[in-house]
């Protein structure tokens, strides 16, 4: 399974975020060795703190993991309004699992986060 996020920018780094099965990737250029492995989904924490490791300024680790969150949030919308799709390679309820546990234990542990989740829909949509 393969899901392109988006772009995403964290305080100075910028790069493209993509999952592959349960794993999370950004990518700050289009050379090969510039991509970068964040983490699994099942333990956002460590994507987080990978993620301050790169950022060049002194970064809390809970503003790296909001940007997961929200990148979290923007995977999971495309996950509900795309359909299975043999050229994409996306089976929707198995991104929409993974991405729908890596975000309940955000949200276990940042409970400040689940506005990102709300039913209603993500504040940017």
């Amino acid at each position: 399974m393969y899901l392109y996020i988006g772009l995403v920018e964290i305080r100075g780094v910028r790069g493209y975020m993509w999952l592959l099965g349960r794993r999370l990737y950004l990518k700050l250029s289009w050379r090969a060795r510039d991509t970068l492995f964040l983490g699994n989904l099942a333990n956002p924490l460590s994507i987080a703190i990978r993620l301050r490791r790169l950022v060049p300024k002194p970064v809390d680790v809970r503003a790296a993991a909001y940007a997961v969150a929200k990148a979290l949030a923007m995977a999971k919308y495309v996950a509900e309004r795309c359909r299975d799709n043999p050229t994409w390679k996306v089976r929707t309820w198995e991104l929409k699992m993974a991405v729908e546990d890596a975000v309940a234990y955000l949200q276990w542990i940042w409970p400040w986060t689940t506005r990102l989740f709300s039913p209603r829909g993500p504040p940017w949509a």
